[in-house]
């Protein structure tokens, strides 16, 4: 220790400038240790304060007696204040006291615990006595008590759900084999019988009543179907099945007012909430009873209409909003409170969550595209029990407080099941087009959320263009027609549809233009998917389909630019230029049912991220380019698994690449000018028709080379011609010398309709669904009208232009009254059920009869005049005396002027 206080001594030269009086280096280290080792004895011998006695552990009843209140008021007195010299100097001694008297209360305190005596506390209150007592004083009137329990909502309590989750697992069933004729004709009647006699019905209420109403964000909600919910601060929109009325209150704002405009045209247009009315009545209020034709009466319309028109300090969209209650199915299949509250957000669905949306007097489930069945099941489940569940403040908000008193809901109160994407169930094809038409959301469940997307494209995200490019006619209006001649307009409609000429299929993909030659277009890679219960499952590309299943074809190609010059030596070269590009075909078929095909067209998300073109391809209506892709060797069976029966094919194609095989009966009776291929075990067997072309047996030469092959044997094929067989029958199309080309005939105007892989010297081309309205067959040296119901006369008028001159008949045909050498225009053939037949006749026999001139007392009448006479200008049956002498006019005169002159004209000669 000497050593390291020498070192330090000699170490510190700032010591030496602050002692400056006393030099160290004078003070002797035996002088500096004396002193040291005094200070200690110092400390050592320091005067000890004595520790206070440890204090008793004080009991009940000493409690009571030290209590204040208990206790004589004492004036306090000044406390003592201790001299200077009294004080304590040595500051160590707080040191000793403290650590010295903690140990001890720390043991007085653990042996105070241990003991087993208590304290009485209930004694102390009961003679306790507050000091001061505090004044209640009334409460202002009105003035609502807080109540802490006002956002609690019974909604938000639900029971747990357990249901058998096995039951939703798809099993795929094998069909029904129909063994006998007797069989197949029972069930095709039991399914027509169904078709006549649906059992579902809608899940929309009779009568529903909407209001729309809000400052800011407008709301549109249902509400109690009574005159008593209507008044003049909202504007209303009434629903029902026949009839769309909109009232809009004097008091209502602009917003209030356009949007009801736009509920009524979505609702119109989309026949949506199951109405099919034709027009909107606006209704006002002189005009109010028209409303009390569909809504009932309530004993308390008068108070609910005075509540309804308060005005609150809040907005009425922020009060109605504390109705809303969002519910997500969790992992663990119980349902969560995901918003409450508010308003609501679009963002908030998400495609692999199913939610339950309740507003209160709508109810609905939906389900995202990637979400499973089994939780829209339990969803379904909580949703019926907040059916149950009564809603709090509903009197007040949506009106009828009389439904509102019972338990649960009302019973006007919507329930609808929701798929992202699909409006349940309802789909609309058209058998002859690539678009699949969809009415995606329930217009009244899109109107919920402020900031839904305007277009929204579900199923398919990159929309091709159509196949044919054509420029369209301007069409004219009923009002545009009528204000010329009926000839005139019939001549100049003819001469439209002969200078039309037939164009080849073009498929246009990312705004690239493919022809049925594919031009500069190199196939990379083909995959295939199939539909099976409700996922797609990729299988070994196949170019046999069948005809119950719905297939996924994935096609990567690339486009290359050809004629690629050098610059230096200016030779032309074939290079790979061109980006890999992809698209999606989905084909369903023939026995497919429309489940099938919404079902396909939504998985095609789960394989398609990139949004790729996808085109929707109708079994027997393929078009050239998909056809093309399989390389002619495309084959449709009704079914594909059960192969070792025989099988018989017609061949369709118009050229080698696009040539394909479809199975018909063997039963039916063959068409003359067609080919078809008999395959069986002992090999494939060639028959032709006597009118078929060289091209047909080059077709079908081609397929049965091709079955050899896959079956290794190397005999020839037997070849069979019209004749030969006797027992086999034929049918014989009068006049056909090509394809048929159709034309579509509506009131005043007319379309061609083109098959997607047509050309003039295909065996066949559309098939019997093509028969729905009135339609115009040209096969080159015969012409056909066919009509499911009596044909008017403008159709017999284009059809008489359109051919005359023409070699060859032309009939009209009616619907269920076919001949057999109508029959054979089509690869197969079932005969129409109907009511009354109609007897085919010449086109020309027929508008000689429809044509004849009537006196204008029998156009008066209108009781001997033949069936399909256009009764809008029964003027134009007169003669040119009669009409001059009815109309005080000539014929040009009278077709000059506007068309509401000319009805005035009628409805004054009485033939209007």
């Amino acid at each position: 220790m000497i050593a390291q206080l020498q070192k330090s001594l000699q170490r510190s030269s700032t010591y030496e400038k602050k002692n400056a009086e006393v030099a160290l280096a004078e003070i002797s280290l035996k002088d500096r240790l004396a002193s040291l080792t005094n200070s200690a004895e110092q400390w050592k011998t320091r005067p000890r304060r004595q520790s206070p006695p440890v204090l008793e552990r004080r009991k009940s009843s000493n409690v009571l007696q030290e209590l204040p209140i208990f206790q004589q008021a004492q004036v306090p007195t000044r406390p003592k204040s201790f001299s200077a010299h009294e004080k304590p100097c040595d500051i160590t001694s707080g040191l000793t006291k403290f650590f010295g008297n903690n140990q001890k209360q720390t043991r007085v305190e653990s042996e105070r615990l241990l003991d087993g005596s208590e304290i009485d506390l209930d004694a102390i209150t009961s003679k306790a006595r507050p000091t001061l007592t505090s004044v209640s004083r009334p409460r202002a009137p009105n003035r609502k008590r807080t109540v802490k329990s006002e956002n609690i909502d019974d909604r938000t309590r639900l029971a747990a759900v357990r249901i058998n989750e096995e039951d939703f697992v798809v099993a795929e069933e094998e069909p029904e084999k129909l063994e006998t004729q007797a069989q197949a004709i029972a069930a095709l009647k039991g399914a027509k019988q169904l078709l006549k006699s649906p059992t579902k019905t809608s899940t929309y209420p009779e009568v529903m009543l909407i209001q729309v109403r809000g400052t800011k964000n407008v709301d549109v909600r249902l509400v109690a179907p009574a005159m008593s919910s209507i008044h003049e601060h909202a504007c209303f929109v009434l629903v029902h099945e026949k009839n769309l009325m909109k009232y809009e209150g004097s008091m209502s704002n602009i917003l209030e007012r356009t949007k009801a405009s736009q509920l009524c045209i979505e609702i119109l247009g989309k026949a949506d909430l199951n109405c099919a009315a034709e027009s909107v009545v606006t209704v006002t209020e002189d005009k109010k009873s028209k409303l009390s034709k569909l809504l009932y009466y309530s004993e308390n319309s008068a108070s609910y209409s005075n509540n309804s028109c308060q005005t609150t300090l809040e907005p009425y969209e922020t009060l109605v909003s504390k109705l809303n209650l969002v519910l997500r199915i969790a992992d663990d299949r119980n349902a969560e409170t995901c918003s409450r509250r508010e308003r609501l957000s679009y963002n908030i669905m998400q495609p692999s969550e199913v939610l339950i949306f309740d507003f209160g007097s709508e109810i609905y489930v939906w389900s995202g595209r990637y979400s499973s069945k089994v939780s829209t099941a339990y969803a379904i489940e909580y949703a019926k029990q907040l059916m149950k569940k009564s809603v709090k403040n509903g009197k007040s908000l949506l009106g009828d407080s009389e439904s509102f008193d019972t338990d649960g809901r009302p019973e006007w109160t919507l329930f609808r099941k929701i798929h992202q994407g699909v409006l349940v169930n309802i789909f609309l094809y058209f058998a002859f087009n690539l678009n699949l038409i969809s009415f995606f959301q329930d217009t009244l469940f899109k109107a919920k959320f402020t900031d839904w997307p305007e277009t929204q494209e579900v199923l398919t995200t990159c929309k091709p263009k159509p196949l044919f490019l054509k420029n369209k006619q301007e069409v004219k209006t009923y009002e545009d027609v009528k204000t010329v001649n009926q000839d005139d307009d019939v001549d100049g409609l003819v001469k439209r549809m002969l200078e039309e000429d037939e164009m080849d299929p073009i498929l246009v993909l990312e705004d690239q233009e493919i022809d049925r030659k594919m031009h500069d277009v190199i196939s990379e890679d083909r995959s295939l998917w199939i539909l099976k219960g409700e996922v797609l499952q990729e299988i070994d590309f196949t170019n046999h389909f069948d005809a119950r299943r719905c297939y996924v074809f994935r096609w990567q190609y690339r486009i290359q630019k050809s004629g690629v010059r050098r610059i230096k030596s200016g030779k032309e070269e074939e290079r790979e230029t061109g980006r890999s590009r992809i698209a999606f075909f989905y084909w369903l078929g023939e026995n497919t049912t429309p489940k099938h095909h919404g079902l396909c067209a939504l998985r095609i998300k789960e394989i398609d991220r990139d949004n790729s073109p996808r085109i929707r391809v109708v079994d027997g209506n393929e078009p050239a380019l998909f056809l093309a892709l399989f390389d002619g060797k495309f084959i449709v069976s009704s079914d594909v698994a059960s192969m070792e029966h025989p099988r018989c094919y017609a061949v369709i194609g118009s050229n080698a690449r696009e040539t394909s095989l479809r199975e018909v009966c063997p039963e039916s009776k063959f068409r003359s000018h067609a080919a078809y291929i008999e395959t069986s075990k002992a090999g494939p067997k060639v028959i032709c028709g006597a009118n078929c072309t060289p091209e047909q047996v080059h077709f079908v030469l081609a397929h049965a080379e091709h079955f050899q092959q896959k079956v290794g044997s190397s005999k020839k094929a037997e070849v069979e011609v019209e004749g030969d067989n006797l027992a086999r029958g034929w049918i014989n199309s009068t006049g056909r010398k090509r394809s048929m080309r159709v034309w579509r005939i509506f009131e005043n105007e007319s379309e061609q309709t083109y098959y997607l892989s047509g050309h003039k010297d295909c065996a066949f081309t559309f098939s019997q669904l093509v028969l729905t309205e009135t339609i115009l067959i040209d096969v080159g040296e015969a012409l056909w009208l066919w009509s499911p119901e009596v044909v008017t006369t403008f159709s017999l008028k284009v059809a008489d232009r359109y051919w005359r001159n023409r070699k060859g008949s032309a009939k009209v045909v009616y619907k269920g009254a076919e001949p057999e050498q109508f029959k054979a225009l089509f690869m197969k053939w079932e005969d129409f059920e109907v009511e009354t037949v109609l007897e085919s006749r010449e086109v020309k026999e027929l508008l000689q009869e429809r044509c004849r001139t009537f006196s204008l007392q029998e156009l008066k009448e209108r009781s001997n005049l033949p069936a399909g006479m256009d009764m809008r200008r029964l003027e134009s049956y007169l003669t040119d005396e009669d009409f001059l002498k009815a109309f005080g006019m000539k014929r040009t005169d009278f077709y000059d002027q506007k068309p509401w002159k000319q009805n005035e004209a009628r409805k004054r000669v009485g033939l209007f």
